[in-house]
């Protein structure tokens, strides 16, 4: 009979805080650690562009679709294990950490937030929503990375193991800015 071990229970306590110094050196991930990442960002790129060829190449096309695809695919890999998404989550994000349904409740924010992007509706509240949602993302990565803390991203859920980085920040950073740029363009419109 095989035993599965969750890496991040191997370790006793001790070996697990000195572990957490270097957990955010260069050194101590390498490429093969953000495969799983590269491989969803592809993903999102080529759908991408097949829903641009579809509906046209135009910047609103693209920006939604990237959106769309983006919070799509993030949030089908938290519904693959939905408890251990909202254990993991609410390790760093700092609304799941004060209200645990907040984990719960937020891949059903991300699918919403993708259907509405891939349908190309335009709202100001659908923009505020995004920013509110990637703000509070990156706040809790922030705040975990200045601990210095090593933590597994929850962001693929628990089945694609990716660690927390600055990375992270930067792809939620991304959305955030886009969904400003989309709200700044209705705006000016």
């Amino acid at each position: 009979m095989e035993h599965h071990h969750d890496h991040h229970h191997e370790q006793g306590p001790a070996r697990a805080a000195a572990g957490q110094k270097s957990a955010l050196s260069l050194s101590a991930t390498s490429i093969r650690d953000y495969i799983p990442l590269i491989v969803v960002f592809s993903f999102i790129g080529l759908s991408s562009s097949i829903y641009v060829a579809l509906l046209g190449n135009t910047e609103l096309n693209w920006l939604n679709a990237i959106m769309g695809f983006f919070f799509l695919y993030f949030a089908l890999f938290k519904f693959l294990d939905l408890p251990g998404f909202v254990e993991g989550y609410h390790e760093y994000d700092l609304l799941a950490r004060r209200a645990k349904w907040y984990g719960w409740v937020y891949p059903f924010i991300e699918v919403t937030l993708a259907l509405l992007y891939l349908l190309g509706i335009v709202s100001i509240g659908l923009y505020v929503v995004t920013i509110v949602v990637t703000v509070i993302n990156i706040w809790g990565v922030a705040v975990k990375l200045a601990r210095r803390e090593k933590f597994m991203c929850a962001c693929l859920g628990t089945i694609l193991k990716v660690p927390l980085t600055t990375v992270t920040i930067i792809e939620y950073g991304l959305m955030g800015l886009m969904a400003v740029y989309m709200m700044g363009d209705v705006l000016i419109t």
